[in-house]
């Protein structure tokens, strides 16, 4: 007999108050939730020095998980020594807890951000999500430290996660063999990463790349390359981040693609930078399934949008996503069967 557990999300809306979005997730399937780029600093903490909830919106998704993977866009450092570049990001180290409290299991390093204040800001950051209990992926004391996957254990099942990055260059050191930083996402470190996970006996193995164009729903050349050589080496999944914006969803193969999953807590602007998905891959049997949360960023804050704006978002990302077909829209919450 089956038991079906019952995940409710609960959350007010601006617009529908007491709105209200149910799923249905089998406790036998490992379900893994992907959040966007999760950045604290800037705009950011200012709404966190009034109101630390940061993840109130979206709480019973970040908790409910067997796994749930959020992109670190910035790094948690007291550091003022940054490095020579135009935008730099950082996030205040004592909000560490605030990521642990809302269930964040790991979070994924390889970014254009994470050695904005160089490589005290990176070990700061590996140094407190590692004293807070968030394990991290995708940046280490040198490439081979970097390249290392992170592996759980989930319903024995053994889950590898990868991490790379496209943006390697003089504001965006990555990682040698002999100075830490971050893994680039190259067509050789991600061969070795994968061959290194199938010889751990990773059942299941889920790639997390920076890469794609900025503002951007469609997936570039790049992208599309990077994700099927993943694949075709063995990954079970991509999920991408970096455009801040949502881009299109692609199965290939029989294999699940999120390009860009777009921000998740941020204090950008402009147009299509404060809507959003969350995603929740299902896997049973190797039959995966991914579950769509619409959100949007209110203030710099994510929470679910409403029944309608959920449907209306769901059709444009079907729009330009690719051999895949979005159900269950009238409800609000989107399913992808593979």
């Amino acid at each position: 007999m089956l038991i079906v557990l019952v995940w409710a999300v609960y959350f007010i809306n601006p617009l529908d108050v007491n709105s209200v979005f149910d799923s249905s997730i089998n406790p036998d399937n490992v379900n893994i939730t992907f959040t966007g780029d999760v950045m604290m600093g800037r705009g950011v903490d200012k709404h966190i020095k009034e109101n630390k909830d940061v993840f109130a919106g979206i709480i019973n998704l970040t908790k409910s998980s067997d796994l749930t993977v959020i992109n670190l866009e910035s790094p948690l450092t007291d550091s003022n020594d940054g490095i020579n570049k135009e935008i730099l990001l950082k996030t205040n180290p004592s909000y560490t807890n605030i990521i642990k409290e809302a269930g964040i299991d790991l979070a994924t390093l390889a970014n254009n951000h994470i050695v904005d204040y160089g490589t005290t800001g990176l070990f700061d950051t590996m140094n407190n999500l590692k004293n807070n209990g968030i394990d991290y992926v995708g940046a280490g004391a040198n490439i081979v430290d970097s390249n290392k996957p992170v592996y759980y254990t989930i319903k024995d099942k053994k889950i590898a996660v990868i991490s790379a990055s496209e943006f390697d260059g003089p504001n965006c050191p990555a990682a040698t063999q002999n100075t830490a930083g971050f893994t680039p996402l190259t067509s050789n470190y991600l061969k070795q990463a994968i061959d290194e996970a199938k010889i751990q006996n990773a059942d299941y193995i889920i790639c997390n790349f920076h890469f794609g164009q900025e503002y951007v729903n469609t997936a570039s050349e790049f992208q599309k390359k990077m994700a099927y050589e993943a694949i075709d080496q063995g990954a079970y999944a991509v999920i991408g981040n970096h455009p801040h914006v949502t881009q299109s969803i692609e199965n290939y193969k029989g294999k699940l693609i999120c390009y860009s999953l777009g921000n998740t807590v941020f204090d950008q602007v402009l147009p299509g930078t404060k809507e959003s998905i969350i995603v929740v891959l299902n896997i049973n049997n190797n039959t995966p399934s991914l579950e769509i949360y619409p959100m949007k960023i209110v203030g710099t804050y994510p929470q679910l949008m409403n029944t309608e704006e959920s449907k209306n978002y769901l059709d444009k990302v079907q729009s330009y996503s690719t051999n895949v077909t979005i159900e269950n829209k009238d409800t609000g919450i989107g399913i992808i069967n593979f």
